[in-house]
């Protein structure tokens, strides 16, 4: 006797080729053809097992000689491990290349299509509005600068000061972007301590520095 069926993907019910028709119990083995059909000599009570690479191994245990739909299930594939994390931008000029298309809102066209200046576009509100995105935006950068190489770590390394005081030390004494591109590391490091050395010679009423205030754009485009 024998019995025949189909093989299909269980998920896209394509018919599948070449699908391993494995009567254990008889040690017949047959595979299904171009159409997913296939033929094995049985009997009732034969263990049959179904197997094809990519898809997980189904077992039949043959209770009656209807033909059979077989759903095979693709097997699941275990990737190894990936640690997917943010790009963490270090420099100024790292981050206008990463925000290149908003940066350059900030490029004016003073030229109107006939090549001639154009006083329009020079002085519209768009454009007013393009160069105090593109003052904002490298106000931003450089303060980060600032913030990378006047770090609290290292003041604190150099000075051994923690909490309030620190911040007020570094409001106080927090060099400008030109003195920063200035300095290499031996220069800013006596800078603070030289600035430290200043500092605690201050009248403590003097040392609380006030709070900046916050910068801020809210040009429209």
């Amino acid at each position: 006797m024998t019995i025949v069926g189909t093989a299909y993907d269980a998920d896209t019910r394509n018919k599948l080729k070449l699908v391993f028709v494995n009567n254990l119990t008889q040690r017949e083995v047959d595979h299904s053809g171009q159409r997913g059909d296939f033929t094995v000599k049985a009997d009732l009570g034969d263990l049959i097992v179904f197997t094809c690479p990519g898809y997980e191994s189904d077992t039949l245990i043959l209770e009656n000689m209807r033909p059979k739909l077989v759903l095979m299930r693709p097997s699941l594939i275990v990737l190894d491990e990936v640690i997917v994390s943010a790009k963490d931008i270090r420099k100024p000029e790292d981050v206008r290349t990463a925000y290149s298309s908003a940066y350059s809102y900030a490029s004016t066209n003073v030229f109107s299509l006939d090549g001639k200046v154009s006083l329009v576009n020079a002085f519209s509100k768009q454009s007013k509005e393009k160069r105090a995105f593109q003052k904002f935006m490298d106000s931003e950068l450089n303060e980060k600068l600032i913030d990378q190489k006047f770090s609290k770590p290292l003041v604190t390394q150099l000075t051994k000061i923690r909490g309030q005081l620190l911040e007020d030390f570094m409001s106080y004494y927090r060099p400008t972007y030109s003195q920063v591109q200035a300095m290499d590391d031996v220069e800013l490091r006596t800078y603070i301590v030289n600035s430290y050395n200043s500092y605690i010679k201050l009248p403590a009423e003097q040392r609380i520095y006030p709070n900046l205030p916050k910068t801020s754009f809210t040009g429209n485009f």
